[in-house]
C-alpha cells in the first residue's frame, strides 16, 4: 500500500525534485499529481514515460476533482455528453473523457449572432432568422495529431446544412441562404442536403462515396444516431463514419499551416447540433 505520510504538499510544480520523485511509488506519485492543476499535469506527462503512464492510467481520484472544479454546473448535468461517452469509455476514464469533451465543446464566443448554446455547451441551436446563413466553431482547433468527435443532428437539417472543419478566418454569418461552411477556401464540409462535399464554393463529388456501406442512405435524418467525424492532421485527412461504418475519405491534402476547428453551418430555424469530442489526450 502507498505510504502518503512522506508525500510533500505541492503548490508549485518545481517543488518536486526529480531525485526525490524517483523514490516515490506510483501510488505516491499519483497522490502528488492529484494536487496539481490541469496545466501542470500536462507538463508532468511530458517529463518521462513513467509519469505519463501514471497519469494516463489514473482513474476518478485524479480526474473527477479536476472535472468538478473546471466544468460549469450546467455542463456537469449534460445528458448529451454523459450518454455518448459512457457508451465508448471505460468507467474509470469517464471523468477524464467528460473533461476532454468539455474543453473541446462549442465555443460560446465563436458562433453567429443568430446561434446560441441550447441545453448545455455541447448543443448549439440556430434561431429562426430569415435570409441568414450561420456557422459555429468549437473552442479548440487542431494543427497536429488525430482527433475524433461525435455529432448528432436530431432536428431537421434544412436545405443548406454543412458539417466539417473550418479555419478561424471562416465567416460566421452572411445574408441569404447558402452553404456557408465551404463557401470559400477556409472551410471543408459535407453538404447534407445534396450529399456532396463542399469546398471553395464548389459542390464536389458525392458523399458518402459510392461503393461504401450506407452511401444510399439519408445519413442525417431526425434521429438519435451519432455521426463520427475523424480528422488526421498529420496526414491532412478528414472522413466520416455512421454506426461504425466507414463512409470513405472526404478530404485529403488539408492544410496544416493553421488550426482547423470542428464546425457546422445551417439556415434552418431551430436546428440543433450536439457535438462531443472523444479524441486526443486531454492536454492536446
Amino acid at each position: 500500500a502507498a505510504t502518503t505520510s512522506k508525500i510533500p504538499q505541492v503548490t508549485q510544480l518545481q517543488d518536486v525534485k526529480m531525485a526525490e520523485a524517483d523514490k516515490l511509488s506510483d501510488g505516491d506519485l499519483l497522490a502528488v499529481f492529484c494536487q496539481l492543476s490541469l496545466e501542470d499535469l500536462g507538463r508532468c506527462s511530458c517529463v518521462c514515460k513513467r509519469w505519463e503512464k501514471v497519469i494516463r492510467r489514473a482513474g476518478a481520484d485524479l480526474w473527477k476533482p479536476l472535472y468538478l472544479s473546471l466544468v460549469h454546473r450546467h455542463a456537469l448535468l449534460s445528458k448529451s455528453a454523459t450518454e455518448c461517452l459512457s457508451a465508448i469509455t471505460l468507467e474509470k476514464d469517464l471523468h477524464r473523457a467528460l473533461l476532454r469533451a468539455y474543453l473541446n465543446s462549442w465555443n460560446p464566443g465563436d458562433h453567429s449572432k443568430n446561434m446560441r448554446l441550447a441545453e448545455d455547451v455541447y448543443v448549439v441551436q440556430r434561431d429562426p432568422v430569415a435570409q441568414s446563413s450561420d456557422l459555429a466553431r468549437t473552442k479548440r482547433g487542431f494543427s497536429r495529431g488525430q482527433h475524433s468527435w461525435m455529432v448528432r443532428w436530431p432536428t431537421a437539417a434544412g436545405s443548406e446544412a454543412v458539417l466539417g472543419v473550418a479555419t478561424k478566418s471562416a465567416a460566421k454569418h452572411c445574408s441569404g441562404y447558402t452553404a456557408l461552411l465551404g463557401r470559400d477556401s477556409n472551410g471543408w464540409g459535407w453538404h447534407i442536403g445534396h450529399h456532396r462535399l463542399h469546398h471553395n464554393g464548389t459542390l464536389l463529388c458525392k458523399y458518402p462515396r459510392p461503393g461504401t456501406k450506407g452511401h444510399e442512405q439519408q445519413v442525417f435524418s431526425p434521429s438519435e444516431n451519432w455521426i463520427t467525424v475523424n480528422l488526421d492532421m498529420d496526414r491532412g485527412i478528414l472522413w466520416f463514419e455512421r454506426d461504425d461504418k466507414f463512409l470513405g475519405i472526404a478530404f485529403d491534402n488539408l492544410p496544416t499551416s493553421e488550426p482547423l476547428y470542428p464546425a457546422f453551418s445551417a439556415v434552418f430555424g431551430y436546428t440543433k447540433v450536439s457535438l462531443v469530442y472523444r479524441g486526443s489526450p486531454v492536454f492536446g
